[in-house]
C-alpha cells in the first residue's frame, strides 16, 4: 500500500469523527453567542451558515505531500481537516464571537492568526485579515452518537463579511498553487483589502450612530411604557408603529417629557378611557406607549401636530377628536 493510500484510508476511517467535532464546535459557539447578542438573534448576527467543512480528500493529500510543507507527521500536523467559519458584519463583532468561542468548556485553544496583531506589526501593509484558531477537545467526546478522540483539531475562522468576500476571491484565484500570482494581481488584492478596511471603518461609525439613536429611543419607549402600564392598567405592546410614531415625535420627547405626560393624564383623565376603548376595539396604534407624545403635541400645538404624524390623517383623527381638534 502506498503512502498516499495509507493516508486516505485513515482519513476515511476518521473523517466522521472530525465532522462531528466541527458540528460540536459550531453548536456550542452558537449557544454561547445567544446571551451575548440578545436581543439580536444568533442567525442574524452570523451572516453565513456555520456548517463544518471537511477538507477534500485529494486536497488533503496534496497539502500533506505535494506542496513542500515538509510536515514531520503529515496526518496529525494538518490541523484544518475540518473547519468552521463564523462570519459577522463588523470588525467589532469579531471580539463577540471570540468571547463565545473561548467560553466553550472542554476545548484547548491556540490562535493561529490575529488580524489586529498583524496590523500592529505591519501598519502600512494590507493583506487578508481575520482571526484563526485551532481548537482541540481535551478529552474523548460523544456527539450525536459519534465518538470524537481527545486532541482532534478543528480550525475556526472568525471574520467579517467583507473579509470573507476577499478570502473567497483570493483563495480561489490568485493564491491557488497552480496559479503564479503576478505583482499586478497582488497589488490589486492589497488595494482591495485597503478599501475593505476603510469600508469597515465607515460601517462601524454608522453602526455606532444608529446604536446611539436606537438607545435613546428605546429609553423613551421604556419610560412611556411604565407610565402606560400604571395609568391604563395593562402593558403597552410596542411594534413597528412605535418606531414610526417616535420618528415623528422624537422632539416632543425632550426635557421633562415624562412629567409633562403624567401632568396631561392628571388634567385629562378621560384620555385613559379613550385609550382603553380603542385597544378593546383592536386599534394597534393605541397599544403604543408613544401615543402619549402625540396627545401631548396636540395639546401644545393643536392641528399642527399633524406635521409630525407619519401615518394617514384618518389614523390620527381619533386622537385629534379626543382633544377637540380635527384633521380637516
Amino acid at each position: 500500500m502506498t503512502r498516499d493510500q495509507e493516508f486516505l484510508q485513515r482519513w476515511d476511517r476518521e473523517k466522521v469523527g472530525y465532522e462531528a467535532f466541527g458540528q460540536f464546535v459550531a453548536q456550542e459557539v452558537r449557544t454561547k453567542l445567544r446571551p451575548l447578542t440578545s436581543p439580536i438573534d444568533v442567525d442574524y448576527f452570523l451572516r453565513t451558515a456555520t456548517r463544518p467543512r471537511l477538507k477534500d480528500a485529494d486536497g488533503l493529500v496534496a497539502k500533506a505531500f505535494y506542496r513542500g510543507k515538509n510536515y514531520p507527521n503529515p496526518y496529525d500536523d494538518i490541523t484544518d481537516k475540518v473547519g468552521v467559519r463564523f462570519v459577522v458584519l463588523l470588525g467589532s463583532d469579531i471580539k463577540v464571537a471570540e468571547e463565545a468561542l473561548m467560553s466553550v468548556d472542554g476545548l484547548e485553544f491556540s490562535k493561529d492568526r490575529d488580524y489586529e496583531e498583524e496590523q500592529n506589526r505591519n501598519p502600512i501593509s494590507f493583506d487578508y485579515a481575520a482571526v484563526h484558531y485551532v481548537v482541540r477537545c481535551k478529552s474523548d467526546l460523544d456527539f450525536g452518537g459519534v465518538g470524537i478522540s481527545a486532541g482532534t483539531p478543528c480550525e475556526v475562522q472568525i471574520k467579517t463579511l467583507l473579509q470573507h468576500a476577499y478570502s473567497e476571491l483570493t483563495h480561489d484565484t490568485i493564491y491557488k498553487p497552480q496559479i503564479q500570482a503576478t505583482s499586478e494581481m497582488k497589488r490589486d488584492a492589497a488595494k482591495a483589502m485597503a478599501l475593505l478596511e476603510a469600508t469597515n471603518d465607515y460601517f462601524e461609525k454608522v453602526s455606532g450612530r444608529v446604536a446611539n439613536i436606537i438607545g435613546s429611543l428605546s429609553e423613551v419607549t421604556t419610560t412611556l411604557s411604565e407610565i402606560y402600564r400604571k395609568e391604563v392598567g395593562f402593558a403597552a405592546e410596542p411594534t413597528i408603529l412605535e418606531g414610526l410614531i417616535l420618528d415623528g415625535y422624537d422632539t416632543v420627547a425632550e426635557g421633562e417629557y415624562a412629567l409633562e405626560v403624567e401632568k396631561l393624564i392628571a388634567e385629562k383623565p378621560f384620555l385613559v378611557d379613550r385609550v382603553k376603548e380603542r385597544v378593546s376595539e383592536g386599534n394597534p396604534i393605541f397599544k403604543q406607549p408613544s401615543i402619549w407624545l402625540v396627545y401631548l403635541d396636540i395639546v401644545k400645538r393643536g392641528q399642527r401636530a399633524l406635521e409630525n404624524w407619519r401615518l394617514t390623517d384618518r389614523e390620527i383623527e381619533p386622537l385629534l377628536n379626543d382633544l377637540g381638534e380635527s384633521a380637516t
